[in-house]
Order: structure tokens, then sequence, then C-alpha cells
């Protein structure tokens, strides 16, 4: 099943009004901050905002993003994909006096007439992203690798230098001989 590409800019507040479902993909490469913070899509993603109006007549947009990043691994420094799924409810504001006002439980979004839904998705995966992307698994590289093995060497000879090391007066021997 295709989805349509994500529209750019809707009047949220309208929409709100009418109950509506906005839903769509966004493609890679679509998102310059995420590229800008080393972070890629790897494969389209999957945007779902559902709009309606509060008790107290708020326009509210509660917002889903679904999408696979492609980050690099904290450990081993090579690729990692990061699955990635992210909600908000967010209540439409026109001013920071609004914002400050609003309940604990809505996360205000500063709008003017019209909103751009690539932004507000962009905002969410940036929030969402993980501090230390690692794979799962081990993954030392073979460089890692080598440059542990010194202290993978033989219990024998790694008590010798600590017990060398140790002693105040190792070096006293040393000179000794």
């Amino acid at each position: 099943m295709k989805t349509a590409t994500l529209p750019k800019q809707l009047d949220l507040r309208g929409l709100a009004a009418r109950g509506a479902t906005v839903s769509g993909t966004v493609a890679p490469g679509e998102l310059p901050r995420l590229d800008e913070a080393g972070v890629a899509l790897a494969e389209p993603l999957m945007a779902s905002f559902s709009l309606r109006r509060d008790e107290n007549s708020r326009s509210v947009v509660a917002a889903e993003v679904k999408a696979t990043l492609t980050m690099q691994c904290q450990r081993c420094l090579g690729e990692v994909s990061v699955p990635l799924s992210t909600s908000s409810t967010m209540a439409c504001v026109w001013t920071d006096d609004e914002a400050a006002s609003l309940p604990a439980f809505y996360e205000p979004l500063l709008v003017a007439d019209e909103a751009v839904l690539r932004d507000i998705v962009e905002e969410e995966i940036l929030l969402a992203l993980p501090s230390f992307p690692t794979h799962e698994t081990e993954c030392k590289t073979r460089e890692q690798f080598a440059a542990l093995e010194p202290l993978n060497a033989s219990s024998d000879e790694v008590t010798e230098v600590s017990a060398q090391a140790d002693s105040p007066f190792g070096v006293l021997e040393q000179l000794k001989n």
C-alpha cells in the first residue's frame, strides 16, 4: 500500500475544528536539520497528525512519527540502524504567554495561520534521538580488538608486571641489576 507524501503546510486550527486526521510520508533528504545533526533516514518516515478541539476550545494536535534512522554507533563508530517511534500531544498557541498558561500535559506548538508539518516532524525526531546510539550486540572493530590485545595477555605476565609496579622498591631492584 503506497502512502501519500505529507502535505507541506496546513491550517491546523481549521483542521482541528473539523476533527481531521492527516498522515503521510517524508522522504530521506527532506529534513535538513537531521542532515546537519549527522542523522539520516534509512527509508521514508511515516507521520500522522490527529487534530481536535479540547473542552477549552484549544486546537490540539496529536502527532506520531515512526522512522528508521541511520546514526553513528558510539562504540565502534560504524553505522547503526535506529528504529524510532515517538508521539506527543501539542496545543496550538499564538504567543509565548498562551504557551506558559497551557496545562502540563500539552506541549506548546507556536503556529501562525499555517504550520509547516515537516518542521514539526523534524523537531519531534530531534527531541527523541538517543544520546548514545550503539549496536545491540558487541561491535568492536578489528582495530579496537588489536588495541585491546595487550590487555588480553596471560595472567602470569599481568601479575608479574603489576607486582613490579606495586613495589616501591622495584625501581631500586632494577638499578641494582
